[in-house]
């Protein structure tokens, strides 16, 4: 069995994006009878018990120093990285996340690594590329990856755009979804009388971190250029965490626009499929910033694939997300709240429309597993058949 060596700086109990990519690697590449490794953070704490139940081996290291990458941070991770290279002996190491990507290069600059792939997401292509010693760091571990997976044709755009590397070593590959968000049975009534949802009223769900880059704010914005009429019988459920400033923002918002407004915190996961079938329409507006971007938005399938309809903005790799017209409603990237708000309310008014949206937002998300992208990524390196 051929062994592959997943690095990442996020991975569980660790929410983001990044780290559920990482799982998906994980979960797939034992799909395509690999044996993966995981090399991850420990965030502080003993995560021996809920790793035990994983179908393949996570080897912990020393989180607490796990922050924005720094020189020293990228020499310790590389350090780290040698090590477990040393004792695994993969056939194939995988830098999931960009110090990955770094630790990686400072090891091939000394031989101690001869091949690799790496995963770009995108936000560090923005976040780096006029900042000299990352932009170092990241060239030389591109150019030295013997091949480059990219999470969207928007994110391989940008790789090209700005880092010099040959089109031919670049392949996309979007990630999968877990599959319990097709196989779980979950009630959606409980979900809406928790929020204080009557059957007649429309509920518009938001899953992501709670910061402005998501736009839960403008969702807001647009309920309250809204008709009253619909305004009253809407209910804007926010699920996730971020800085309680912001959180303070939309909830003042809220309350001064007659928005009813349900911030649920974190929740686990089989939570949010009950979220999913408890909503009428999943909305993430999207911003992109000079250092952050939306690649692709796996919120989106996940909820495609609970049969809700999207509302997004045509952001970084969003449009590869959400088909407009066929999964969602894709609006311009600098939607004001009356378009936002028009765009929901026809979501109200045509539960025809949310129905057939919804049928082919769960098949689109059908392509999206976690075997289909292990094999396209493996199957590029030579390991698979």
């Amino acid at each position: 069995m051929r062994r592959v060596l997943l690095l990442t700086y996020e991975f569980a109990p660790f929410r983001g994006g990044i780290g559920r990519v990482a799982e998906g690697l994980a979960e797939g590449a034992v799909e395509c009878g690999l044996e993966p490794i995981v090399l991850a953070p420990d965030y502080g704490a003993d995560q021996s018990a809920a790793d035990s139940s994983l179908p393949y081996e996570v080897r912990r290291f020393d989180g607490s120093f796990c922050s924005i990458v720094s020189p020293r941070r990228v020499l310790r991770f590389a350090s780290i990285c040698r090590r477990a290279i040393a004792e695994v002996r993969p056939d194939l190491v995988h830098g999931v996340d960009p110090p990955a990507q770094m630790a990686l290069a400072a090891l091939s600059r000394v031989r101690l690594v001869r091949g690799y792939i790496i995963t770009v997401h995108g936000t560090e292509l923005l976040r780096y590329r006029s900042e000299p010693l990352p932009r170092f760091w990241m060239r030389r571990g591109l150019g030295r990856a013997d091949a480059i997976c990219v999470v969207s044709q928007h994110v391989r755009d940008l790789l090209h755009r700005h880092f010099p590397v040959r089109h031919e070593r670049s392949f996309v590959s979007y990630p999968g979804i877990a599959r319990a968000w097709h196989e779980t049975t979950a009630g959606s009534r409980e979900a809406r009388r928790s929020w204080g949802a009557g059957d007649g009223d429309f509920v518009i769900l938001t899953i992501a971190r709670v910061v402005p880059e998501k736009g839960q704010d403008r969702v807001i914005a647009g309920l309250a250029q809204a008709d009253t009429g619909f305004r009253e019988r809407t209910v804007y459920v926010v699920i996730g965490t971020g800085p309680d400033r912001y959180a303070r923002e939309l909830d003042a918002a809220a309350t001064r626009n007659g928005v009813r407004l349900v911030r649920t915190g974190a929740l686990p996961d089989d939570a949010l499929v009950s979220a999913c079938d408890g909503a009428d329409v999943f909305a993430m507006l999207s911003r992109q910033t000079p250092t952050r971007l939306e690649a692709l938005g796996l919120a989106y399938l996940e909820a495609g694939a609970r049969r809700l309809p999207s509302v997004a903005c045509r952001t970084g790799g969003v449009d590869e997300a959400v088909l407009d017209g066929r999964t969602g409603v894709l609006l311009p990237s600098e939607a004001d709240a009356q378009v936002i708000a028009e765009a929901l309310a026809r979501l109200d008014a045509d539960p025809a429309l949310r129905s057939r949206l919804g049928k082919a937002a769960c098949e689109h998300a059908g392509a999206f597993t976690y075997g289909r992208h292990a094999r396209e990524v493996y199957g590029r390196a030579g390991l698979i058949d």
